[in-house]
């Protein structure tokens, strides 16, 4: 069965490949073939050519192996922007934002330490231990400060 030729893009052509575009919806990066493959595709398509996608898999795999080093080495750079891409936002995940309100209530300094250096078996008066609320001892947490074996009775 003869297949009509499928016109793959030049060297241009593939440096304009939209990287966001092509870094959409996916985990993984893809190689510089799953890119081409994936332009056959569309191509193949955009031509009315509706087979089996082991079949556009094949004839990919053969146009592929027919293409010269300049253009196999476009798809890697855009392969390589698309993986570089993938990671920053990546990382950009794993990045917590502080935010920093000025209506929050901020605990002294001087009340760290008066509780950090006190004996563990002082117990404060009720007031000063009622007027404690969760970012205070949210707070104490982040100095290594255990709220609760200071206070048994939390």
């Amino acid at each position: 069965m003869e297949f009509p030729t499928i016109q793959m893009p030049s060297i241009l052509e593939i440096q304009e490949f939209d990287i966001e575009e092509l870094s959409k919806n996916i985990n993984k990066s893809l190689n510089a073939f799953f890119l081409y493959r994936r332009e056959f595709m569309k191509r193949a398509l955009a031509n009315g050519l509706r087979i089996k996608m082991t079949e556009i898999s094949k004839m990919a795999a053969k146009a592929w192996g027919k293409e010269p080093r300049k253009i196999k080495k476009a798809y890697i750079k855009v392969s390589r922007k698309v993986d570089d891409l993938l990671q920053r936002k990546k990382q950009e995940k794993k990045i917590f934002q502080i935010v920093y309100d000025h209506n929050m209530e901020m605990v002294p300094q001087e009340a760290v330490y008066q509780v950090y250096q006190q004996p563990l078996q002082f117990i404060p008066p009720d007031e000063y231990i009622c007027s404690l609320n969760v970012d205070d001892i949210a707070l104490l947490y982040l100095y290594n400060i255990n709220v609760i074996n200071f206070y048994p009775f939390f």
